[in-house]
């Protein structure tokens, strides 16, 4: 696989860990019942729960950063890298990919070691509804790094992203 393509591959493995903890709620948790707690599955069920929903937003942080354009590192992904036309991926979101509130509450509460060391249920910041709001964003990131590549090789990358956010499209319209 050429360069570009495998960056593109990368960035879609970051697009779907954006919805891990989506995933783990829909395909593994509700199929949790009493007997797994006797048998003492419920904290190796917790701590996964935990695990997932904060690589939910560590991913969002980092597509964040991608969004934003300015790189720390030279070999940093930014989306101009790819032609990707930000503007237009973010239409309808805002000017920047997660609000300066969430990017805070994120960095605060996932990114660094604080005194909260992650972004419950009950916090602030809504991973589900974040990712409401930011799902035409994901389709039209995908759409763009499609277009980006060129040589087609990260074609079975894209197109299992795209069906996961057509999956939670559908999941979220379900719970509506």
């Amino acid at each position: 696989m050429d360069e570009r393509s495998a960056q593109i591959a990368t960035i879609c493995e970051c697009i779907d860990h954006c919805f891990v903890f989506t995933k783990w709620c829909e395909d593994f948790a509700k199929f949790f019942d009493e007997e797994d707690i006797v048998a003492g599955l419920d904290r190796g069920a917790e701590l996964m729960a935990e695990a997932t929903r904060l690589m939910s937003f560590v991913a969002l942080r980092k597509l964040d950063d991608f969004l934003r354009g300015a790189k720390s590192k030279p070999d940093d992904l930014v989306a101009g890298d790819f032609g990707i036309d930000v503007p237009g991926v973010l239409a309808g979101t805002g000017e920047t990919f997660l609000t300066g509130n969430e990017r805070e509450k994120v960095n605060k509460g996932v990114a660094h070691l604080t005194e909260n060391l992650a972004l419950y249920d009950d916090s602030e910041v809504d991973l589900q509804e974040i990712l409401s709001r930011l799902l035409p964003a994901l389709e039209r990131l995908a759409s763009g790094l499609r277009t980006a590549d060129t040589s087609q090789e990260a074609t079975q990358w894209l197109d299992k992203t795209e069906a996961l956010i057509e999956r939670v499209y559908s999941l979220y319209a379900r719970q509506a």
